[in-house]
């Protein structure tokens, strides 16, 4: 298990995914070009946005930050951060770490500013261009996973114990219902992750003044530190599969089971013996080892390119019914000469003379790969109940709550599973420089940054939420079309492996959580 970083307590990948491109596969201007653009394409927008506003002008403030580690949207400019004097303590950092003599560290150092530089990272699109790079060090080649498949493998976030009193915890218009009364709240997120010995992570926004975050997967046994100071981290849609399996075994989202958990098995051999993919060990060096192959672990496991559009094909206007036989749908569309027959070797179908209960009662002990297999030797097991279809999609894929009733398990994604942290730093410099100018005009502090905050909100996006309607969906199709096309399904497969590992948290949780 690597020393150097810490991983997501959930599904134990890292947050410092980058990506390789092929030289000069993209034309990046350069300095010799005479025209390199220096103005960060995420933040170039916001100065252009206030200034819409003819009664103010805004002056931009000329000090320079230095490069957040990992963070591959940091830029030259100031105004993004919250706490600016927390931020000229990490420039100070920076340049300490910068100097260290020691020949790795130096090493890892160099590997951090050449990959990351924002110039060599792509155009367009600012949401998908984040860890995308030109980089000749390891990682997963752009070849094999888009942009869209990976948004949000970057992305951190932490649960952390609440050090104020609960009726002095502020609720803000990003909080869930249950951190409302809980000892336990979300921060806000960030872009990778530094190494344990470089530093901690920094958050954005700053919720309830927490900005800098102590986290680990293990207690290292630093003096005068308890389990409860050490946040834990996750990837945001890796505690959305929390949330939902959460609401099924428990009734709630249990956030103080999972905490009890974790500070119960809070060491290197707990996480270390944790059962994970294969992959997921392999994987796990010094630093994350991006092997080809392996990039169904980075990608979103909720909005999954492709599976929207294989879903909805298996939807049909009216109600099919319980008797509906896709199969004859499928073989009327076949010529009579390609049609294949379904008896074995010409034999007598002894198996088409069970009574329909024999039938279904064998077929409530096969899978679906049997059921096939059963389906060639004999017509009458092609000719099952659409109900059994769904009974077997509902049993093989229980991580396909596009299956799930409505009344099953209510739940809408957060926020967070949808944010990048470069949005919200965006945000974050349009309504500080906005609130400055205010107070400029005689507005207090507090009113100038609740106008802000109303000029420039923090608006998301989800992506539209599937739901397959059970009597009007083809349940043998949905199985065997996400089957043929499970090798592209990378987010889905990746949606299955963080499903198994929240199985086992939660079997955990009910073990320690008494």
């Amino acid at each position: 298990m690597g020393y150097s970083e810490f991983y997501c307590h959930f599904c134990g990948v890292s947050f410092n995914i980058i990506f390789r491109l092929k030289s000069r596969e993209l034309d990046v201007p350069g300095p010799q070009d005479g025209q390199c653009d220096t103005t960060d394409p995420i933040n170039s927008t916001d100065d252009d946005d206030t200034a819409q506003d003819p009664d103010y002008l805004f002056q931009r403030d000329h000090d320079e930050n230095g490069p957040y580690e990992y963070d591959s949207d940091y830029e030259s400019t100031d105004g993004m951060s919250l706490d600016e004097d927390a931020h000229e303590k990490e420039d100070s950092e920076g340049s300490s770490s910068a100097t260290n003599t020691d020949s790795e560290r130096q090493i890892y150092y160099n590997w951090v500013l050449q990959t990351f530089d924002p110039r060599s990272a792509t155009r367009g699109d600012p949401q998908l261009r984040v860890g995308y790079f030109d980089s000749p060090m390891s990682g997963y080649s752009a070849d094999a996973i888009s942009p869209e498949e990976a948004r949000g493998c970057r992305t951190a976030q932490f649960m952390v114990h609440k050090t104020a009193p609960r009726d002095q915890w502020q609720a803000d218009q990003l909080h869930e219902p249950w951190e409302i009364d809980g000892d336990w709240s979300l921060t806000g997120i960030c872009d990778g992750t530094p190494s344990r010995d470089t530093g901690i992570p920094t958050v954005w926004p700053a919720r309830n003044g927490i900005e800098d975050v102590e986290t680990d997967n293990v207690d290292i046994g630093v003096q005068d530190t308890s389990p409860d100071d050490i946040a834990i981290p996750f990837h945001p849609w890796c505690f959305d599969i929390f949330c939902r399996q959460s609401k099924i075994q428990f009734q709630r989202i249990n956030v103080s089971g999972l905490m009890t958990w974790r500070n119960a098995e809070f060491d290197w051999a707990a996480f270390g013996s944790f059962p994970r993919a294969k992959d997921v060990k392999a994987s796990q060096e010094q630093w994350w080892s991006h092997k080809p192959g392996t990039e169904y672990l980075v990608s979103n496991p909720l909005d999954v390119p492709g599976l929207p559009e294989i879903l909805l094909s298996a939807v049909k206007d009216e109600g099919l019914g319980a008797s509906y036989d896709s199969y004859d749908e499928t073989r009327s569309s076949q010529s009579p000469a390609n049609r294949r027959t379904p008896s074995h070797n010409g034999q007598a179908d002894f198996l088409s003379v069970l009574p329909a209960e024999i039938q279904l009662i064998i077929i409530d002990y096969l899978g679906s790969s049997d059921i096939t297999s059963l389906s060639i030797a004999s017509r009458a097991f092609t000719e099952l109940p659409n109900s059994v279809w769904h009974r077997l999609v509902r049993r093989e894929m229980p991580w396909l709550w596009e299956a799930w009733d409505e009344s099953e398990c209510k739940h809408s994604p957060s926020l967070w599973t949808n944010v990048t942290t470069a949005e919200i730093k965006s945000v974050i410099r349009a309504r500080s420089t906005y609130a400055k100018a205010l107070c400029e005009d005689d507005y207090t502090e507090h009113a100038a940054e609740r106008v802000a905050e109303h000029r420039f909100p923090l608006s998301v996006i989800l992506p539209d939420q599937v739901k397959l309607p059970r009597m009007n969906t083809d349940w043998r199709r949905v199985l065997v079309q996400i089957q043929l096309n499970w090798d592209r399904l990378k987010g889905l497969q990746n949606r299955q492996r963080i499903w198994v590992d929240v199985e086992e948290v939660v079997r955990r949780i009910r073990m320690f959580d008494v």
